[in-house]
């Protein structure tokens, strides 16, 4: 599957200290009606919750990092799922040590300091809709 976009609009900011990531770009998508592009991000958090798909049972493995945490890698694309904007992100952190965790954003993952960048696409959205080959929502 493949779609040509042209680029309609190109944002850039920051989330406060405190802030849920997830819900914060959310808001900022709902806000400015983007429904289809990319997004990135750079910063740090003071916790984070991500997800690791296990494919084997077909179910998400969540897990909770209650340390602070660097942002060396935030990315995701914006479709439509359910009739609603869903920002779909991955992240790579890193510890004090420089050891390196990553996986599916989750709700409860704070900032201490976020920037981000919010490419919107003109053009028809994806919507994601359940595969049954994987178990998963994807674009459809």
């Amino acid at each position: 599957m493949l779609r040509e976009f042209r680029i309609d609009r190109v944002y850039q900011g920051s989330l406060d200290k405190g802030t849920d990531i997830l819900e914060g770009l959310q808001d900022v998508l709902r806000r400015h009606r983007i429904s289809c592009g990319v997004l990135s991000g750079i910063g740090s958090v003071t916790q984070a919750r991500l997800a690791y798909y296990n494919a084997e049972t077909r179910a998400y493995e969540e897990r909770s990092f209650p340390e602070q945490l660097e942002i060396v890698s935030l990315r995701g694309n914006i479709s439509l799922r359910d009739n609603q904007i869903f920002p779909h992100i991955h992240t790579v952190l890193s510890r004090r040590d420089f050891a390196a965790i990553g996986g599916h954003l989750l709700a409860k993952t704070f900032v201490f300091a976020f920037e981000f960048d919010i490419v919107a696409f003109r053009g028809e959205p994806f919507v994601r809709g359940f595969d049954d080959a994987t178990g998963l929502f994807l674009w459809q």
